[in-house]
C-alpha cells in the first residue's frame, strides 16, 4: 500500500470515529437533558451549569462530524443553477465552488487556530457558571477546518479527475460516427 493510501485509509478511519463520538454525545446531550427535566418536574432541582456543557457539546458534534459529513457528500447544496448546465458544465462549476470552499476553509483554519493558541496562551476563561478554560472547548473549530478542508482537497481532486474523464470522452468519437468500419 502506497503513503498516499495509507495517510487516506488512516484519515477515514479518524473521521469515522469523530463522527462516532460526535453521535454519543447527541445520545448523552439528550439523556442529559431529560435527566435535568425530570429531576427539575419530580424535585424542583436542575443543574445549573448543563445548558453551558450542552452548547459546548454542540459545537464538538458539529466540528467532529463535518468531515465525515464531506465525505457523504450530506452537505447542503443549492444546485438549482448547476442542474440547468451540461454535465461539463455543472463539473466546473463544481469544482470552481470547491477551489472557493478550499480558500475559505484554511483561512478559516489559520484563523481560528490563532485565535485558540492565543486563549491557550493567555488562559482566557469564558463568562458563565462554569467558567471554563475556553482553549478545550474550541480546539476542536481549527481541527474540524482542517479535516474539513483535507477532505474538500480529496473532493476536489477527484472532481478534477471526473472533468478529465469527461473531457476524454468527448474527444474520443463514438462507434456510430465510424460508418462502415469497425
Amino acid at each position: 500500500m502506497k503513503a498516499g493510501e495509507r495517510f487516506w485509509a488512516f484519515f477515514d478511519k479518524t473521521i469515522t470515529l469523530m463522527m462516532l463520538i460526535s453521535s454519543v454525545l447527541v445520545l448523552l446531550d439528550a439523556l442529559a437533558v431529560t435527566i435535568d427535566v425530570l429531576m427539575r418536574y419530580a424535585f424542583s432541582i436542575t443543574y445549573a451549569g448543563l445548558f453551558e456543557l450542552t452548547e459546548f457539546s454542540l459545537l464538538w458534534m458539529t466540528f467532529l462530524g463535518a468531515a465525515f459529513i464531506m465525505r457523504n457528500n450530506g452537505h447542503v447544496r443549492v444546485d438549482a443553477v448547476i442542474s440547468l448546465l451540461n454535465p461539463r458544465h455543472g463539473a466546473i462549476m463544481n469544482v470552481i465552488g470547491s477551489m472557493i470552499s478550499l480558500f475559505i476553509l484554511i483561512v478559516m483554519t489559520l484563523y481560528t487556530a490563532k485565535l485558540t493558541l492565543h486563549d491557550f496562551q493567555t488562559g482566557f476563561t469564558l463568562s458563565g457558571i462554569l467558567r471554563a478554560i475556553k482553549w478545550p472547548v474550541e480546539i476542536i473549530i481549527p481541527i474540524g477546518f482542517f479535516l474539513l478542508f483535507l477532505q474538500l482537497l480529496r473532493n476536489t481532486y477527484r472532481q478534477l479527475a471526473d472533468l478529465k474523464v469527461m473531457s476524454r470522452e468527448k474527444q474520443i468519437p463514438s462507434n456510430s460516427s465510424n460508418k462502415g468500419g469497425l
